[in-house]
């Protein structure tokens, strides 16, 4: 299943290009535009109606529902559970979040985060009835999200492997598929030179799509996979870019 992330603004325009293409909507513009002000009824309806709309992008920006802090606590959650209702009132399955573990702290922390991620996203998996997917983000290595999936209490909660975040880690895309493989349950695409997450147009970074695509066939294309490029020019390009490479069934 592949999804693409439309800009509202130019709504029409991104409709016509998804149905053209087959391709799904992951909407993320309410991971953001919220935190400062409301969402109109209006954009929910709309991509309710387009029945396009199989997932959301969670908040992440300032967001950080593990803290340790209990007013930044208190406030993420807050921001997260709207995200999942956000999720219910356009008719989504699947919400991502981003990982918030901390990426150079160890000595025992990456486990507590493990285990603390485990039960709050399995709490929210199972009183919205939404899939959950935390995606590697600030993440350098894989033992966070691995400590998080030995501890879920939900089969709704998996892994959302984003390969354009990987690919500035330690570790090869490849090797985060071969580490995560049981628990990974959607991907991220996108490109970049493996210093910043650019979101560059695909085939114009060095980021390995070859080991997303072999995952991708394994699980028969029965996955969301979103191409994350903001413009329709750019998603136009990148989809050439696959279809010439063969690339997740194009």
């Amino acid at each position: 299943m592949i999804q693409i992330q439309p800009k509202y603004t130019e709504k029409e325009k991104w409709l016509d290009y998804a149905k053209k293409r087959t391709l799904r909507y992951e909407i993320i513009e309410f991971s953001f535009a919220y935190l400062n002000s409301e969402i109109d009824n209006e954009q929910y309806e709309w991509y309710r109606n387009s029945g396009l709309s199989d997932s959301v992008h969670g908040v992440f920006i300032d967001n950080y529902p593990l803290s340790f802090n209990d007013d930044i606590r208190k406030l993420s959650r807050e921001h997260c559970e709207k995200s999942c209702r956000q999720a219910k009132m356009i008719g989504a399955e699947n919400i991502v979040f981003h990982s918030t573990a901390l990426p150079f702290v160890r000595a025992g922390q990456e486990r507590l985060w493990g285990r603390d991620a485990a039960e709050y996203y399995s709490f929210l998996a199972e009183k919205y009835d939404l899939n959950v997917y935390i995606e590697n983000f600030n993440d350098i290595d894989y033992d966070p999200l691995l400590f998080m999936m030995q501890n879920v209490q939900s089969e709704k909660v998996r892994i959302c492997l984003d390969i354009g975040h990987a690919n500035y880690t330690r570790y090869s895309v490849g090797k985060w598929f071969e580490k995560l493989a049981d628990h990974i349950g959607y991907i991220h695409i996108s490109d970049n030179n493996g210093m910043f997450d650019d979101h560059k147009i695909l085939g114009t970074g060095n980021v390995d799509f070859l080991s997303a695509d072999d995952f991708y066939a394994k699980k028969n294309g029965n996955i969301p996979l979103t191409i994350e490029v903001s413009s329709l020019n750019g998603l136009d390009e990148s989809i050439l870019f696959l279809e010439k490479n063969h690339l997740f069934g194009f």
